[in-house]
């Protein structure tokens, strides 16, 4: 949305003591003609923005004007970095791309070199199925679709009509939060298993959701402490020459 990206590059001047209108129309990934149009809405609507030609020169806004940023912390920018760059993963957005203008002032180069985290969500393979079905369900949610889905379970392979609410990210793995109409209550679907599916015309009212609570809902608790009791030790054998692929299941710290 235009009045974003124009927050955005007033974030940035603001934080900036000079900056080019080509690096503002990378930034931003728009044309240099759009960057001048926006800095013209700018100007029109009082924002005093300097231009200095040759080299070196750029954009500014007036001397005395800049506003002090005193509100995110070093730190708070990096987490925020952090956040904002795993999601642009996997959908680069215009809204996200603008979000990051707006509250990372700073080259992104520069705090991705100093952050302590990176968390890509995007798959190894460009063609991964399960990368296009995450895009796919999540216009889904965006848009308030029901979904019509086949869906492959522990006890059978069931066809059902889901309110799609949110992806879940969890231990390597893609879900799905969803209300299901058969079941008439929230159930979390893993993108894997599903077998096919289909964003239907019918929409659906959203319901809140102020909190997932995986142990609870989903059983994930069976190693919690309340369950220790009855658990018993198992000891394994494996031959050395297996010990890498076993750790695509099982800590190495398991291995004696």
């Amino acid at each position: 949305m235009k009045i974003d990206r124009l927050l955005g590059i007033l974030s940035v001047l603001a934080n900036t003591e000079r900056i080019t209108i080509q690096e503002l129309a990378e930034r931003f990934e728009v044309s240099k003609r759009t960057i001048f149009r926006d800095l013209d809405t700018l100007n029109q609507s009082g924002v005093p923005i300097v231009a200095y030609s040759g080299i070196g020169g750029g954009v500014s806004l007036l001397e005395g004007y800049k506003l002090k940023n005193n509100i995110l912390s070093k730190g708070d920018i990096k987490n925020i970095f952090t956040a904002l760059n795993g999601l642009m993963s996997i959908d680069e957005s215009n809204d996200l791309i603008n979000l990051m203008a707006k509250l990372i002032p700073e080259e992104t180069s520069m705090v991705f070199s100093e952050s302590d985290y990176v968390i890509d969500l995007s798959s190894w393979f460009q063609d991964s199925i399960t990368q296009e079905k995450v895009s796919n369900l999540h216009k889904a949610i965006k848009n308030r679709k029901c979904i019509y889905l086949e869906y492959i379970s522990k006890r059978s392979r069931r066809v059902r009509i889901i309110h799609p609410h949110k992806l879940v990210f969890k231990q390597a793995y893609w879900y799905l939060y969803a209300f299901c109409e058969d079941n008439q209550e929230f159930r979390l679907f893993k993108v894997n298993r599903i077998a096919n599916y289909k964003i239907m015309d019918t929409s659906f009212s959203y319901k809140t959701v102020e909190k997932i609570d995986f142990k609870k809902d989903f059983g994930i608790g069976l190693f919690s402490s309340e369950n220790q009791k009855s658990l018993f030790e198992v000891i394994l054998e494996y031959d050395i020459t297996n010990e890498f692929f076993l750790t695509d299941k099982i800590d190495a710290k398991f291995f004696l």
